[in-house]
């Protein structure tokens, strides 16, 4: 009745690389249900926080250049920032067309108590690969889960789960 597939008993290399991507969401879950999380932001919100920390005033663009995501992507979790006067935006002085994001004092003193990001280990991890190894793991990963149309939110960019239960 059921697929052969699902039936007949995966090789171990299956169960690893399974194992592997449970270990990845795993830790990207414990990050965005953190009791040290500030209520109601998400692990994508204080990833976007903390690279504001280290880098004050970054355009959109170079905003979604350090997250590792698209322009897009980050554009929604930054007015969710700018919503909870976290992130303030400014025209550049030297370019009118630059629009600046940068902290504000709530989202600096936000910023400067949290522990680092689960996604910048994941980058640093990432980019600790030979160039070959990240585009090899690329076109893998591709295979399995293939690029949509809409780019992809960044990494849980929601509430956490606890905070989605409360509510009910």
């Amino acid at each position: 009745m059921g697929s052969q597939a699902i039936s007949s008993s995966p090789d171990n290399e299956v169960r690893r690389v399974l194992d592997a991507l449970r270990r990845i969401v795993r830790d990207l879950r414990i990050a965005s249900a953190s009791p040290g999380l500030p209520r109601g932001l998400s692990a994508a919100q204080m990833f976007v926080l903390h690279v504001l920390h280290g880098e004050p005033r970054l355009s959109l663009g170079e905003l979604a250049d350090r997250t590792v995501t698209d322009q897009s992507s980050v554009s929604v979790v930054v007015r969710k920032l700018y919503e909870k006067k976290l992130v303030v935006k400014r025209t550049a002085k030297e370019d009118r067309r630059r629009v600046e994001v940068s902290l504000t004092a709530l989202g600096m003193r936000l910023a400067e108590g949290s522990p680092r990001p689960v996604q910048e280990a994941l980058i640093a991890r990432l980019s600790a690969l030979a160039p070959a190894e990240r585009r090899h793991l690329r076109q893998l990963l591709e295979v399995i889960a293939p690029p949509g149309a809409v780019a992809p939110p960044m990494f849980f960019d929601d509430l956490p789960h606890t905070d989605a239960i409360e509510k009910q």
